[in-house]
């Protein structure tokens, strides 16, 4: 799910979600305006007041934030300020966003993903994200700093994964970086739909996977670190794999030249 803002945008009152053509985001895939009626009682009990369509992400001529195979994401507004709001979908998998919502607060007590401001059955509403997908600022990475640039804002990552990994909580999606890793002023891991404390955590080893060794942009992140031995990092991740714990992920890292 990309989080992605452009300028053009629409604003709208909430009591008008039931009309064409937002009732075709509130209530997707199909518009159903007895569901759209109760949705709208919901965003009231969240305060918000507006919702904004905007992004890259087209459902009709709207633009919008996101869109996955449970959710859709906007923009909203609470007493004045902005969030990104995520809607399930009618066609979902699941029959209301509280576990997500459960996941993902557990993730904010660790210090990682968007801070969660409020949810209900249908809707979540968190703090908007605003970057690029970090495969695509590894692709742009050249110049002056960029070695510095790079070791920084992947030792960020692997922290937040191990963190997340010592927490219990598997993520999911990580060997997907560029659609749940995004990175602005800061590196920000989103969307816990398909976390679970009930599986072999993977965060880390994922993540590493993916920056290191089968990722798009792996070999350019190894020659930037001359990191010449990739079987010395498919080792120390395997390590890793079978002890999680932190001496082996400081191992880890200075295998993969993140450690200072």
């Amino acid at each position: 799910m990309e989080f992605v803002l452009q300028m053009d945008s629409v604003s709208v009152q909430i009591k008008h979600l039931s009309l064409k053509p937002y009732i075709d985001v509130l209530c997707y895939p199909s518009s159903n305006e007895i569901i759209a009626e109760k949705r709208i009682a919901e965003l009231n009990m969240l305060g918000v007041s507006n919702v904004i369509f905007e992004g890259k992400t087209q459902i009709g001529k709207l633009g919008i934030l996101g869109k996955g195979c449970v959710s859709l994401v906007i923009k909203a507004e609470v007493s004045g300020k902005k969030y990104a709001l995520k809607i399930r979908r009618l066609d979902a998998n699941r029959s209301s966003m509280l576990n997500e919502a459960d996941l993902h607060r557990s993730a904010n007590k660790v210090g990682v993903g968007p801070s969660l401001y409020s949810f209900s059955d249908n809707f979540i509403l968190m703090d908007i994200v605003e970057g690029e997908g970090l495969n695509e600022w590894i692709r742009k990475l050249k110049g002056p700093g960029s070695t510095s640039n790079l070791r920084n804002v992947i030792a960020d990552l692997l922290t937040q994964t191990f963190t997340l990994d010592q927490a219990g909580l598997d993520h999911g999606e990580l060997s997907n970086l560029e659609k749940h890793v995004f990175f602005g002023d800061h590196i920000d891991i989103i969307d816990f739909e398909t976390a679970s404390r009930n599986r072999r955590v993977s965060n880390l080893t994922s993540a590493v996977q993916n920056i290191f060794i089968g990722g798009p942009r792996s070999k350019k992140v190894r020659k930037i670190l001359r990191l010449n031995n990739i079987n010395s990092i498919i080792d120390s991740t395997r390590k890793y794999k079978f002890e999680r714990d932190s001496v082996h992920f400081e191992d880890l890292l200075k295998v993969l030249n993140i450690k200072k």
